[in-house]
């Protein structure tokens, strides 16, 4: 494949491969630039005639061609190349909103898709988790009578190359082994831990999955698995615009919290460190991790000697100053 650096500037094929040439040498005449480049004398002077009208070479008084500094002519060959380009982009931005409300329009019905029976929504779910390119966010709400963090909009196709973003509600880390269901050490359902980041809120409005910004899912149904279930497909649109605006300050306010390697005893201590900076008791935490109550108030009691402190708020504190919270998310 021929390589035409300058082709994008409105140089010619000729004038692209004369100048690098003349770049390289101390001056050289037609002839020779015509044998270097095999074409005819006339062709190479062409080239040379061109170059020299964009302030790119000279012709010196013995008859050769010598360049003269690229900046000299080719900035403001790229600069108008690049006004050319920001020009095309501003037309095809505005091509793109007229195209979406000549054809595809902000009707209701278009902006909004009602799913309904499980079979449509898990193929729903897993079609949007497989098409994802980017970004992943999602809403879980705690569903103790499913035993663990079994919500549907976590899982449906392999997002090992997507980042996920996901905040949990409060109350999931309640259930018995809820962060180990999340790292899909069981078969699925289960998160993918490559990449994931999990966050912790006291309460979550609704549940849901946002694909690359493009597309939201939203079961009406607070549990994850209604007799009846019905999903929102909410398409780009004002609407959707104020869903990703309620993840991303829900996100910010959210406490970070890692799935990390159940046999670590470091990373213990960050999943309690993340339980108690979100408020959980003792007991919520017990259950949550498989173990004793009084386990967890000596780990607790380990963290407070670690730091040097006296009380949970002190360790809370020292945790925040010292960066042990983001070593949870």
């Amino acid at each position: 494949m021929n390589e035409r650096p300058f082709e994008a500037l409105g140089l010619s094929a000729d004038a692209d491969r004369v100048y690098p040439l003349l770049v390289a040498t101390r001056g050289v005449a037609d002839g020779e630039l015509a044998r270097q480049l095999g074409v005819s004398p006339e062709r190479a002077r062409a080239a040379c005639a061109e170059l020299a009208a964009r302030d790119l070479v000279r012709l010196g008084r013995d008859g050769r061609w010598y360049p003269l500094p690229p900046q000299t002519g080719l900035l403001p060959l790229v600069s108008r190349a690049q006004e050319q380009l920001r020009r095309g982009r501003e037309l095809l931005d505005r091509l793109g909103v007229e195209y979406q409300r000549v054809h595809e329009g902000h009707r209701a019905e278009e902006a909004v898709q009602v799913v309904t029976g499980q079979a449509a929504i898990g193929r729903l779910i897993e079609q949007t988790h497989a098409a994802a390119r980017t970004e992943l966010l999602t809403f879980v709400r705690a569903c103790p009578e499913a035993g663990g963090v079994r919500d549907p909009l976590l899982y449906g196709g392999s997002t090992a190359r997507v980042r996920q973003r996901v905040v949990l509600e409060r109350a999931t880390l309640e259930v018995p082994d809820a962060l180990r269901s999340l790292a899909g050490s069981a078969g699925p359902p289960g998160l993918p831990a490559d990449g994931a980041q999990l966050r912790v809120a006291g309460r979550l409005p609704v549940r849901m999955c946002v694909a690359d910004r493009s597309v939201a899912l939203l079961p009406l149904a607070a549990d994850a698995r209604p007799p009846d279930p019905v999903l929102l497909a909410v398409r780009p649109s004002g609407l959707l615009d104020a869903l990703l605006a309620l993840f991303e300050s829900v996100w910010a306010a959210g406490v970070p919290v890692a799935v990390p390697d159940s046999g670590a005893r470091s990373a213990l201590h960050l999943r309690i460190l993340a339980m108690l900076v979100s408020g959980s008791t003792d007991t919520a935490m017990a259950r949550s991790l498989g173990i004793a109550v009084r386990t967890v108030q000596r780990h607790v009691a380990a963290m407070q000697r670690d730091a040097g402190v006296d009380n949970r708020v002190q360790l809370v504190w020292h945790a925040a100053r010292h960066g042990w919270l983001d070593d949870t998310g």
